[in-house]
């Protein structure tokens, strides 16, 4: 009885599933990063005052469809795919890991 000889790995083209969707910034994410300026901590010091600046400037529909694409780019998008997205606002601010974004916009969903 002989051996197959192990399959070379790096000849065979690997494929990678996902579920992740290619998220495009709603115009409400794109004008939500906006509102995060240099120096807000100023305008507001602590991170809840700074989503009641932030959020106060969303009413009726447009705070529905920001809720709606928070909800879906933390369902759907890689760490990567928020990083981009964040970068498309022109925020002011920025976070150390994808987590810390993550734990950011989960907590102005919440305020949503």
């Amino acid at each position: 009885m002989t051996r197959a000889a192990p399959a070379d790995i790096g000849s065979i083209p690997l494929t990678h599933a996902t579920t992740e969707i290619d998220v495009q910034a709603s115009p409400e994410f794109l004008k939500f990063g906006r509102w995060f300026i240099q120096d807000i901590d100023r305008i507001a010091p602590t991170l809840d005052g700074m989503y009641d600046f932030v959020l106060e400037n969303f009413r009726g529909e447009e705070r529905v469809r920001l809720r709606q694409f928070i909800d879906q780019a933390l369902r759907e998008a890689s760490d990567e795919t928020l990083e981009r997205l964040w970068t498309e606002t022109d925020a002011d601010i920025y976070f150390p890991t994808a987590q810390d974004m993550r734990a950011f916009l989960t907590g102005a969903r919440e305020r949503l």
